[in-house]
């Protein structure tokens, strides 16, 4: 995840599209997240995405497949059956940051595996060193984030997938906690503040016993997984707005995961 200090003055260029004229809400041209007919003016620009980021809402063969097989995965880790709620608070359609704690590098196969929408979501940089890999997941709607540092095409991919009305899964403390969360950092709540995409806070845990750090073979554990009601943070500054999510995160988490 982005650090408060990486991310550009209001007014700075790269907010806008690639190549484009629209801006985030504020600048530019009025813009609603998931409007339809935004929707296919970006489309129709036929201006080249950044990789890994689709604005048509649609899934690729190779996406398709990796959640037929999450599913199984998941099913298979989750001893006495995947315990998730909430899901159906999920809006079907408009743009959404879904903000979770993290606790293991098996959070994102769960999402991946059982949410009702198209979701993006950012990963970090050294897994797209090696090619094949790089290939893969950019077939699965992930684009790369250098963790605290500047990354204009990382705001560029986050722009066009939110202004699309598309989703975007983000773990906001930006390393896995193991346990307790750690502070979330600013980065998610400028993203909140600039798009004002619904958040949808979550929350998870159990997946630490079942890939804990260090581990490559997942391993049968109880998973628990909450969905918040859909929301607009509050805060004056973006760390304020990233305090705000947190503490909606924190509300889903039994005690000694807060």
């Amino acid at each position: 995840m982005l650090t408060e200090q990486s991310w550009p003055a209001p007014d700075s260029a790269c907010w806008r599209c690639p190549r484009s004229d629209l801006r985030w809400p504020g600048r530019g041209p009025a813009f609603r997240p998931g409007d339809g007919d935004h929707k296919q003016e970006v489309a129709a620009r036929g201006r080249p995405l950044p990789p890994g980021v689709r604005t048509d809402g649609g899934r690729s063969l190779t996406l398709r497949l990796t959640q037929a097989g999450l599913r199984v995965l998941v099913r298979y880790c989750a001893r006495g059956g995947l315990d998730a709620q909430g899901l159906e608070q999920v809006p079907r359609t408009g743009a959404l940051l879904l903000c979770s704690n993290h606790l293991s590098n098996f959070d994102p196969l769960v999402f991946g595996a059982v949410f009702p929408r198209v979701m993006h979501a950012m990963a970090k940089a050294e897994m797209f060193s090696n090619p094949v890999l790089r290939a893969y997941l950019r077939r699965c709607n992930c684009f790369p984030v250098r963790r605290g540092q500047p990354d204009r095409a990382v705001l560029r991919a986050v722009g066009l997938v939110l202004e699309s009305g598309g989703a975007l899964v983000v773990f906001p403390e930006g390393h896995r906690s193991g346990g307790r969360m750690l502070a979330f950092e600013p980065g998610v709540g400028y993203m909140a503040t600039r798009s004002q995409a619904l958040v949808v806070p979550c929350a998870i845990w159990g997946t630490e016993s079942v890939l804990p750090k260090g581990a490559l073979i997942p391993r049968r554990a109880d998973i628990h997984l909450r969905v918040g009601r859909p929301y607009l943070p509050r805060g004056e500054t973006p760390a304020e707005v990233s305090a705000d999510i947190q503490e909606h995160v924190a509300a889903l988490l039994p005690e000694r995961y807060r």
